[in-house]
């Protein structure tokens, strides 16, 4: 028996590990289609800083619900005209135990204007099918997968240890989540709380002159739990807070594309939280909170939590708004960081047409000129053949 149980041990832990990447049990991938990608940035101003630090995108590359092709991934780095790097994914080092690719590539400190970055792939993405009544027998484990625990902690806009945010946790399911109900009884409830009274205030997405989308229109946890309202990202950010002051890990989730749409060209975020002999349960409040869910029962299927048919219409790109707790976001909330162009401005950066000043330095000269802009997109390459692998935990 001494032998047995430290075997068990490890291997109950490698299968809590492995839900990390895949859904398993009540929680299944559905529909599955190949998508091409694109995600563009568009930089006219250098840092204060200089172009010392490493453009850095975080990505996603071996997640629940979309995985990368890494044979077609690539990010270019161009001045002006002229190609200045180009990096493809056997360059990186494999992805963490999430699925998450550390992508930095190197600036050109100077040449010509503007700069771009391109990013572009292919994925595979899924929808998702949820059996809530077994899901609700599942208990709150005696602990967290190690891999988990930084989607517990407070970070910049899921300000979870906030004295409001946590009392309000407390107020909806007392000091002791785990003595309320299971873990997805409490989530749902959480989330069902933060959109019940949720006022929208506009769209999610930042815009420069003639609409030139510059990143997420967002402020925060707090923010849109002190106004009672906000942006639908506002609305992500105040759903993973509440999860992860009540103990369950959860993250925001930015992808390309726009469930219930056709909309190719644009970005999204929605949220997910983790369950044990599950997975990462994928959930979009905004679609909740217009679908009623505030009236819902618990016991109730949530169609945009966990059962998600458009799921595989999102390329996940990020799982933060900004790496690094977001103390080098450029000049918005976008999930890249370079370095904060000018440390001392507010931030985001105001926009306007024509010229715009910090004290005696120009920022931005030109009607159409930006600090930054992006453009993404995503294209349809139908359903696969065959059963799709990962490649990026092929054994070398």
């Amino acid at each position: 028996m001494r032998v047995l149980i430290p075997m068990l041990a490890l291997f109950v832990s490698v299968l809590a590990e492995a839900q990390l990447m895949e859904p398993e049990g009540p929680l299944q991938r559905d529909e599955v289609r190949l998508q091409e990608f694109l995600f563009e940035i568009t930089l006219w101003q250098l840092p204060e800083s200089g172009a010392d630090a490493p453009l850095h995108l975080p990505l996603v590359v071996d997640g629940p619900w979309s995985l990368v092709d890494p044979a077609s991934l690539s990010i270019e780095v161009w001045s002006g005209t002229t190609l200045a790097e180009r990096r493809t994914a056997e360059e990186f080092k494999k992805p963490d135990a999430v699925g998450e690719l550390d992508v930095r590539v190197t600036m050109p400190s100077e040449g010509g204007w503007p700069m771009l970055v391109r990013l572009q792939g292919q994925a595979a993405t899924y929808s998702s099918q949820f059996n809530e009544t077994i899901a609700d027998r599942i208990p709150w484990p005696v602990s967290w997968p190690s891999a988990t625990g930084r989607f517990l902690k407070p970070q910049t806009l899921i300000e979870s240890n906030d004295p409001a945010i946590m009392a309000a946790v407390e107020a909806t399911v007392g000091t002791e989540p785990r003595d309320w109900g299971s873990p997805l009884a409490v989530a749902k409830r959480l989330i069902q709380a933060s959109c019940a009274k949720w006022n929208t205030d506009g769209s999610h997405l930042l815009y420069g002159p003639n609409r030139t989308v510059r990143g997420l229109n967002v402020h925060g946890a707090v923010a849109g739990f002190n106004a009672g309202g906000g942006s639908t990202s506002d609305l992500v950010c105040l759903s993973v807070a509440v999860l992860r002051a009540a103990g369950i890990p959860a993250r925001p989730v930015i992808a390309l594309g726009a469930q219930d749409s056709e909309q190719k060209d644009a970005l999204t975020v929605s949220g997910e939280f983790f369950l044990p002999e599950a997975g990462w349960i994928p959930f979009d409040p905004d679609v909740l909170r217009r679908r009623g869910v505030g009236s819902r029962e618990l016991g109730q299927v949530w169609r945009g939590l966990g059962d998600c048919p458009h799921l595989d219409d999102l390329v996940p790109l990020f799982w933060t708004f900004g790496p690094d707790g977001g103390r080098d976001a450029y000049e918005a909330w976008a999930g890249w960081s370079w370095a904060r162009m000018a440390p001392q401005a507010p931030f985001p950066l105001l926009v306007t047409t024509g010229e715009f000043r910090l004290g005696d330095k120009v920022l931005v000269t030109g009607q159409a000129r930006l600090h930054s802009a992006l453009n993404v997109r995503t294209s349809s390459k139908g359903r696969p053949k065959e059963p799709i692998i990962s490649p990026w935990r092929a054994t070398p």
